[in-house]
């Protein structure tokens, strides 16, 4: 599954193939979540007087010191100092000390290509008294996994609560920006640099596997048994996309509990049951050095694998890491849409799933002859209308048909001219967009990419297809 957000993620994916689940789940998509809060949030409670914008201002002491603290911030860090990490903040906020405390031992454990904050373009505001509250602040959180086109590198933001004690500075509050919460703390257009990395709420340890970072929480002490399979799951599907454009590497994070896995990623809210899926995977945007947010490429992923699931339904966590991690390779690849604040995938939904499905089972005979009886008992039950499934009903009623049916085009290619024109078949695809209005099977852009790579027209292709799955693909 891949879902967006706000800035970065969009999709859902559901049924397993475990235990006989197959498409038993229904899902929420977050994009559609997001929009409505983006409308929603214009509105709530009175804004603070504003008394700086777009631009630093150097007669704010409280801004002055707090850009001079979060350098200081970053800095230790770099360094892994947790005393000069802490340095600025309230200590009579017991509550407050421990959750950076908790953040530090986190963010000292993972391999950072770039950790800074940017502050030039907070905003300030006086309430409740003589605190202040700042925000956004933006925080840099890039991995070595990460890789954004020039420089574009996945971001953060927070809210930071300040008091002036004298000619000093204290900080008595920092509070991740997230789903939950932003609507109530005005600012409705951050949403693409959501802080809810896992980092942010949970204590974490971390082990790398080559180009592969594992993250577990209290409840994984066994993570290093999945090291083996995710670096070997990634060099099948790097195998299959060969040179084409991805990330340098990949983070998945692990856990079996559920009130953590609704915190992280926002998936509690995007979700209506967190026990109803395995894993998805989570393509981020990011900023460019100054901090404007670029929404034309994802800047790097993040894969969520839900153990409890996979060990309630007796199912190989194995083949959900290969199925989430043919998402994140090729994300970079994808082509991403502006929707009002948010980029969100554009590319067709039976393209994205279909081709994560199709890798998903490919080698295994139990699972491949899984999704043809899920196609064939769809078909008998009137569910195919002759195309691939639309991208706006994908995730509705008939989600585990369509993600079947939707595998079936990629192993069709196959058929005719060979697993390499599969995965171009997909490539091509993905950097066309699909709407509700225009779906791309209907359009020259796809008649050329059939042309190209199996020699038919696209409506040769479908009619073919249509055909293949009918006999039971």
């Amino acid at each position: 599954m891949t879902y967006g957000d706000g800035a970065a993620r969009q999709t859902s994916d559901g049924g397993d193939l475990g235990s006989g689940n197959l498409g038993s789940a229904g899902w929420s998509r977050r994009a559609v979540l997001l929009t409505g809060l983006l409308v929603a949030g214009c509105g709530g409670s009175k804004r603070p007087t504003i008394e700086s914008l777009d631009a630093p201002d150097s007669r704010d002491p409280v801004q002055t010191a707090l850009r001079e603290m979060l350098d200081r911030r970053a800095k230790a860090v770099r360094d892994k100092d947790e005393a000069a990490f802490l340095a600025g903040l309230d200590r009579s906020n017991g509550k407050l000390i421990a959750r950076q405390k908790m953040l530090f031992a986190n963010l000292v454990q993972l391999p950072f290509k770039d950790f800074r904050y940017i502050t030039d373009r907070i905003l300030s505001g006086r309430q409740e008294g003589e605190t202040y509250r700042i925000g956004p602040v933006v925080q840099v959180t890039q991995l070595t996994v990460d890789d954004g086109p020039g420089g574009v590198a996945p971001a953060e933001t927070f809210q930071y609560s300040a008091r002036l004690d004298g000619d000093t500075v204290v900080v008595t509050d920092i509070v991740p920006i997230t789903v939950d919460n932003y609507k109530k703390l005005n600012y409705p257009s951050v949403t693409q640099l959501m802080a809810d990395a896992p980092w942010n709420f949970t204590p974490l340890k971390v082990r790398e596997a080559g180009r592969v970072i594992l993250v577990g929480d209290k409840s994984v002490p066994d993570l290093e048994k999945y090291a083996a399979a995710a670096k070997s799951e990634l060099g099948k599907v790097e195998a299959l996309w060969g040179d084409r454009v991805k990330f340098p590497g990949y983070i998945l994070f692990f856990t079996r509990e559920r009130a953590t896995l609704k915190k992280w990623f926002g998936l509690g809210a995007s979700f209506k049951d967190v026990d109803s899926f395995e894993g998805v995977e989570i393509p981020l945007s990011g900023v460019r050095k100054s901090g404007e947010v670029y929404n034309g490429q994802y800047a790097g992923s993040r894969i969520v694998v839900n153990l409890a699931n996979t060990e309630r339904w007796d199912d190989d966590p194995r083949y959900v890491m290969r199925h989430e991690l043919t998402h994140a390779v090729t994300a970079r690849a994808t082509t991403v849409a502006l929707n009002g604040f948010i980029g969100t995938l554009a590319a067709p939904r039976w393209a994205v799933e279909g081709f994560a499905r199709y890798v998903e089972v490919m080698g295994n005979a139990s699972r491949s002859a899984a999704v043809r009886y899920q196609v064939r008992q769809g078909v008998a039950r009137g569910k195919f209308k002759g195309k691939p499934p639309l991208s706006k009903t994908f995730y509705g009623k008939d989600i585990g048909f369509n993600y079947a049916v939707s595998a079936t085009v990629f192993s069709f290619v196959e058929r005719l001219k060979g697993r390499a024109a599969a995965v171009e078949f997909y490539a091509k695809v993905i950097t066309y967009s699909d709407s509700d209005s225009e779906a791309l099977v209907d359009l020259p852009a796809f008649d050329g990419i059939c042309k190209r790579v199996v020699g038919l027209s696209g409506k040769a292709f479908v009619e073919q297809w249509a055909s293949y799955v009918r006999r039971g693909a």
